[in-house]
Parts: structure tokens; C-alpha cells; sequence
């Protein structure tokens, strides 16, 4: 591999023991390309759901019968993408974390590497997706609507409409700082 996944593979948690997750906990899958670039999708409007129309990670929550968090972002991925992340090279965990409108869930990263980038079927419950280069992304302060009012918060830049930010936006954060990009 390269030096910024070495950097990178350095950060994070091992990939064993995998977490066993539970009630309250999910898992999103961090697909990144060796040209530095992150997979996210565009969550569908609807209602109920507080990350409705936001941009994300591929994963979800833990459900009974899950043997595993792997197994839970597995399963999500799979429904959400079409990907088989059994086929990427798994790099490690970063560390749990929660939402801020959701503090009693525990959200955990599984970090996953690709020689390029894949080919994408999104399911009905994601409207868009895009590889946007952790280089390139530009972090700003941004006023963001949230359940609890309005918020300044920062926001990564995918174009002058579409923003990353929330929980998302922090995981970046972190890979960018840890791969030293």
C-alpha cells in the first residue's frame, strides 16, 4: 500500500475482536480509493428520519440476527450499494462515536480500501452518491437547520448546493488527519 494508508492503518482501532453491536448501535463503511477519494450517498427524503436528504456513508443499524457489526455493514451496504465489502481490503475501526441529536447511539467506521472505484446500485433508500476526493474537499463554517435549532457547524463542500456535515463530516475529518492528507 502507500504512505498515506500506512498513516492511515496506524489511527485505527485493529480489525478483531469486530464489535458485536446491539440495540443502539450501527455501522458505516468508509470505502476509500487509493486515489484518495470517499465513497457517499445522498440519503432519500423521509419522514421521521433525522439524516433525511443528508450526505453519508454507505451502512445502518445493528438488527437482530446480525452476528457482528461487520455483518450489520455488510448487509446495509449491500442493500444500500450493491457493494460486496467482503471483497475490499478491510484497513480497521475508528473508534465510536454518536450523533449529536442521538447521543445514546454508538455509530462505529470500518475503514476499507479499493484499488478504484466501484460500480453503484443505489436502492430506494439513497438518491445520489459521488467519490469525492479527501484533497479536495473544502471545510467550512456553515449555518446547518438541525431538530435542536440552528446550528454553526462545519461542513465539507461537494459542490455550491450539496454539503457534508454532522457525524459524516467528523469521520472525514478524522481520515484526513490520519492519513496526514
Amino acid at each position: 500500500m502507500s504512505e498515506w494508508t500506512s498513516r492511515l492503518e496506524r489511527c485505527l482501532l485493529p480489525l478483531n475482536p469486530i464489535p458485536q453491536g446491539g440495540d443502539y448501535w450501527a455501522g458505516v463503511a468508509a470505502i476509500l480509493t487509493l486515489d484518495k477519494e470517499v465513497l457517499l450517498v445522498k440519503r432519500a427524503v423521509r419522514p421521521g428520519d433525522p439524516w433525511s436528504g443528508d450526505w453519508a456513508m454507505p451502512g445502518g443499524k445493528w438488527r437482530k440476527g446480525d452476528a457482528n457489526l461487520y455483518e450489520s455493514i455488510k448487509r446495509e451496504v449491500m442493500e444500500e450499494t450493491s457493494i460486496d465489502i467482503s471483497s475490499l481490503r478491510p484497513a480497521g475501526w475508528l473508534p465510536p462515536r454518536s450523533p449529536r441529536i442521538r447521543p445514546e447511539m454508538k455509530i462505529m467506521p470500518l475503514i476499507l480500501l479499493t484499488s478504484s472505484r466501484l460500480k453503484i446500485v443505489l436502492n430506494d433508500e439513497l438518491t445520489d452518491y459521488c467519490w469525492a476526493s479527501l484533497t479536495s474537499l473544502v471545510c467550512e463554517k456553515r449555518v446547518m437547520k438541525t431538530p435542536r435549532g440552528e446550528e454553526l457547524t462545519d461542513v465539507y463542500l461537494l459542490d455550491e448546493t450539496n454539503v457534508v456535515w454532522g457525524i459524516t463530516a467528523r469521520i472525514i475529518q478524522e481520515l484526513i488527519d490520519c492519513a496526514g492528507l
